[in-house]
């Protein structure tokens, strides 16, 4: 499967989505482990730092670290539908002059887009095939600090990645959600230079930050 179709099928099947999620932050706020990484991040202080956010959905997270004092964000995202929803959230909250976004896939556009001091990628790694590939791009256009969610490596979440691979397939969807194992990417992300700071986590999730040495 070639890069552009399945950039094609994550975009296609998250459009779907971008106004529940908006709806849901509106809601219910950040999920737990968001609360996680913005807990862990606080611990290193986010005051006045420039946020890359790959995956950014419709924007809740680093428009929220916005407003908790840092300095400005660019938000990634493979869905059109998303990036609308995250610009009117923008306009909405009265951050559109800190905020810019851009649809792509994030390892076509990593060589034109600049580093920041904290990337983000929240439960992003898990909705694509080459996870080592893509944190090469992001940890390579990273300050400061990486901070990631991703689904824990035990056989409930593998069982249930195959399941919905499986009915998304008779679905004719090309998107597939993974578990990759948590041992490899930590070794693909302090290989490129950092150390791990922080780990925490929920029954499903790991919620992990880097610091570059």
């Amino acid at each position: 499967m070639g890069c552009c179709e399945v950039g094609g099928g994550i975009g296609r099947f998250f459009s779907r989505f971008s106004g529940r999620y908006t709806r849901r932050y509106e809601r219910a706020g950040l999920e737990a482990t968001q609360r996680q990484l913005f807990n862990a991040l606080g611990a290193v202080s986010i005051e006045d730092k420039t946020l890359l956010e790959i995956g950014c959905g419709v924007g809740y997270l680093h428009q929220y670290l916005l407003t908790q004092g840092a300095k400005s964000a660019v938000g990634i995202d493979l869905s059109a539908a998303m990036l609308k929803e995250a610009e009117a959230l923008a306009v909405k909250k009265g951050l559109a002059d800190r905020t810019r976004y851009e649809q792509g896939d994030f390892r076509d556009m990593v060589s034109r887009v600049e580093r920041a001091d904290i990337t983000l990628l929240d439960k992003v790694i898990c909705c694509y095939p080459d996870a080592e590939g893509l944190l090469a791009a992001a940890t390579s256009r990273t300050k400061v600090l990486c901070a990631l969610t991703f689904p824990r490596g035990h056989g409930a979440n593998r069982l249930a990645a195959w399941l919905a691979s499986l009915f998304l397939r008779l679905c004719g969807s090309s998107y597939r959600p993974f578990v990759h194992d948590p041992a490899a990417v930590d070794v693909w992300i302090r290989s490129a230079g950092f150390r791990r700071v922080s780990d925490t986590r929920t029954p499903f999730w790991l919620t992990r930050v880097y610091q570059r040495l």
